[in-house]
């Protein structure tokens, strides 16, 4: 009996001992697993915190980001303004251009139609024709300047072309401020020119005072007024592509 209870007692505290150890094994597993759980923890916590700050970052920079184009967005709209006064300063000027433009061609044809009037007035040959009234100014594109021309002036009268008949060496009536007498060794009857200060003209007469390529005669009525006029140099053009 004795025996059978001692071994009965050992089976006993072997049977408590394997509990312990079963036990131990299981709290150190628990250990384990949580401190792999903390150690994970801790992983993803910081992981967190430096999204967080990325994220932190990333905001400021965008904010920054967003204050710089603010700040070219106001330049932008600051040098649109200025574009926007230069243009609209640029558009004045432009017009008041065109309308000096516009009063200097009104003024050109005002002066062109007055020298033919000027002209016009006097005393009548039997024959003559009336010069056509200006609507248009001067038109350089179809101007080439051929130099300065010494110019006279003077009048279809017997005193000064042997008789009045107002005829001229191209067999057309005389034209009171279009007409002009060149020498026709270099200029053809029907050239047409434009001359500083006395307007259209056209080569129509001939005159044994006229000699050389740049030498004119401009026919007036008034004997005073070609007096007037005298002896100058005028810029001269020739009309291209003008001669009849």
């Amino acid at each position: 009996m004795q025996i059978k209870a001692m071994i009965q007692r050992r089976a006993d505290i072997l049977k408590e001992k394997k509990k312990k150890n079963i036990f131990i094994a299981c709290a150190l597993f628990a250990a384990v697993l949580a401190g792999i759980f903390y150690v994970r923890s801790v992983i993803i916590k910081n992981e967190f915190l430096e999204k967080q700050l990325e994220l932190v970052q990333q905001k400021a920079d965008l904010e920054e980001q967003q204050i710089a184009i603010k700040e070219q967005m106001a330049q932008l709209v600051q040098s649109q303004e200025a574009e926007n006064d230069k243009l609209q300063k640029t558009l004045q000027d432009a017009e008041l251009v065109i309308q000096n433009n516009l009063y200097l061609v009104e003024q050109n044809i005002k002066l062109q139609n007055a020298l033919k009037e000027a002209a016009y007035v006097g005393i009548k040959p039997k024959n003559y024709n009336e010069a056509e009234i200006m609507t248009e100014a001067v038109d350089f594109s179809k101007l080439e300047y051929l130099g300065e021309f010494e110019g006279t002036a003077y009048t279809p009268s017997a005193e000064e072309c042997g008789n009045n008949l107002g005829y001229t060496a191209s067999g057309k009536p005389i034209i009171a401020g279009v007409s002009i007498a060149v020498d026709n060794k270099y200029w053809k009857m029907g050239t047409k020119f434009y001359i500083e200060g006395l307007g259209y003209v056209v080569a129509m007469d001939t005159g044994s005072a006229v000699k050389g390529r740049n030498r004119f005669d401009y026919a007036v009525f008034d004997v005073d007024y070609a007096k007037q006029i005298g002896r100058r140099k005028y810029k001269t053009y020739l009309v291209k592509d003008s001669v009849d």
